[in-house]
Order: C-alpha cells, then sequence, then structure tokens
C-alpha cells in the first residue's frame, strides 16, 4: 500500500528505501521535507556545509558517476558542490548499508564496518530566477545497474519518476526546466510529467550539441501522473512527426522553425525505432496556442 495519499506505480519502493534531503540551512526553510505528508527522516536532512555530512556527499558523488561515467558525463566534485549542494538541493531515496546486497556493497567500494546511509537515487535542481522557477540539474537511478547485476531481488520499475516527482514537490517547484540528450533514456521519465515545451531542439552551448531544453508547469496532477497514479490522465497533443535520436539535420532544422517562433512540445515518451534508435515524438501548438507565453510548459 502507497504511504502516499493516492496511489503509485510502484508502492513497495518506498517500503524498501527511505527518503533523503541535501540542503544548507539557509535554502533548508524554503523546502519541504513532507512531499505530499511523507516525513523524510530528520537524521537523513544533511547539511553539505557539515563535515558530517562528508560520508554521504562521497556516496553521492560516486552514485553520479556510477549513472553519468558510462555516458562521459560525471561531474566533477566541484561542480557537485557549486552547482548542485550550494546553490540548489538534492532529494532521493536511499537504503542503510547493513541492508544492501553484496554487489551493490561493491559498488560503492563501501569498508567492511561502514553502516550509514547509501543513496539509490538522487534529483538535484537550481533555483532560477523567477520564484517556483526551478532548472532540473541531474536525475540519478541505480534501477538499471542494480537490474544488470542481477543481484537485487526488488522490482524497481519506477524508481527514478518516483524520486523526481517527489523532488519537484519538496523543493515547491512550480515551472520547470531541463535539459537533456535525444538519446537519454530519461526521456521516457520526462514525458510522464505531461507535454514537454521544447525551447532548444539542438544546443551548441552545451558540451553536448544534441541537447533539448524543454519545460513544462508543475502541477499536482503531473506529479501524480508521473509517479504512476492511474487515476490521473494528463492531456497530450497528437504527433505531427517523429525525430530520430540521431537525425542531426532534423534537429537543426527543428531548431531553426524554434528560432523563427514555432511552438512545439513532446508530447510523450520516444518509441524505438525501426533502425533500432530511439524516436522521439513532436508536436507542433496552433497558432493561438503558441502566442501564449509559456505555451505548452
Amino acid at each position: 500500500m502507497s504511504k502516499l495519499p493516492f496511489a503509485i506505480r510502484n508502492p513497495a519502493l518506498l517500503d524498501e528505501f527511505e527518503p533523503y534531503l541535501v540542503a544548507t540551512p539557509f535554502n533548508l526553510p524554503l523546502l519541504d521535507p513532507e512531499p505530499f505528508g511523507m516525513p523524510t527522516p530528520p537524521q537523513n536532512v544533511l547539511n553539505p556545509l557539515a563535515l558530517s555530512s562528508e560520508p554521504f556527499l562521497t556516496l553521492l558523488h560516486r552514485l553520479d558517476g556510477l549513472t553519468f561515467g558510462p555516458e562521459g558525463m560525471p561531474m566533477p566534485r566541484w561542480v557537485f558542490f557549486d552547482c548542485s549542494e550550494m546553490p540548489g538541493a538534492i532529494y532521493g531515496l536511499a537504503r542503510r548499508a547493513s541492508t544492501l546486497w553484496p554487489g551493490v556493497r561493491d559498488l560503492f567500494k563501501l569498508p567492511a564496518d561502514f553502516d550509514g546511509l547509501v543513496p539509490v537515487s538522487m534529483y538535484v535542481a537550481i533555483p532560477m530566477q523567477r520564484p517556483g522557477q526551478w532548472f532540473g540539474h541531474n536525475l540519478s537511478s541505480l534501477a538499471p545497474v542494480f537490474n544488470k547485476l542481477g543481484a537485487v531481488p526488488l522490482d524497481l520499475r519506477g524508481l527514478g519518476s518516483l524520486t523526481k516527482g517527489l523532488a519537484l514537490q519538496a523543493f515547491g517547484v512550480r515551472e520547470f526546466w531541463g535539459a537533456t540528450q535525444w538519446t537519454s533514456k530519461a526521456l521516457h521519465i520526462h514525458a510522464k510529467f505531461g507535454p514537454l515545451a521544447l525551447q532548444t531542439a539542438y544546443t551548441p552551448a552545451h558540451s553536448e550539441h544534441e541537447t533539448l531544453t524543454y519545460g513544462f508547469h508543475v502541477t499536482e496532477a503531473a506529479l501524480r501522473a508521473s509517479m504512476g497514479d492511474p487515476s490521473v490522465v494528463l492531456a497530450r497533443p497528437p504527433v505531427d512527426f517523429w525525430l530520430d535520436s540521431a537525425d542531426v539535420a532534423g534537429m537543426i532544422a527543428l531548431q531553426d522553425r524554434i528560432e523563427a517562433g514555432g511552438r512545439f512540445v513532446i508530447p510523450g515518451a520516444p518509441r524505438l525505432g525501426a533502425t533500432g534508435r530511439a524516436e522521439v515524438p513532436i508536436a507542433e501548438l496552433a497558432a493561438a496556442a503558441a502566442a501564449t507565453p509559456h505555451a505548452g510548459v
């Protein structure tokens, strides 16, 4: 049974893992450590400025490396502090080391006598200029790694989307912006929150040019839908075309249309194309909708 006041896709995750929150003392009062009424244990609220938090912060950095290292985009430790822990907040799910499976302890390179909290997921976001407006910095979930290990006797489906949904509620996000790559499997998670308004389709300002920038309004319905509440159905426009995740020319052409005033959204999750590559659905908004500020967000 879900520990939240609504049904979610995989309620067993909240029985197996416990929430944590990382925030500075001056950011913490602006956050909600009980998203949707689910409390974060006081001992799991960590101050990144305190020496006592160093072991857990080291494990968070290791989690980032396990998630993004294979993709060539792990965060340097200073970026983690400067762009995550200091200006923003980190929320995720964790498990006590004494209850971890041997293969997972090895992944984190834990000392034999370590019995602290070990993160299995995290969401990092940074506040922007307008109150309630945040930029998503990092979504990490060890579900794919655990599945490859084959030694974790748990159903981990929905771990990433549950983490992001709870984090956005904890941070008080009302307008969300993010950036990811067209090939990223995380697009499946991001699309659960509803149509994603494209701001860029090809982004040379990013080190990975094949990056898209997107946004959406954060509503309770969007959060509940992302976590798998079957009673919530979000409105989604029909697909106009599919963009191959390796089609750089198509990305640039779409970017040109965006810069010319066109407004486009990703209305749903990618699909596997005939080429074996992911294809991302694209919907063009009508002129009237496109003229509305932040249309599609």
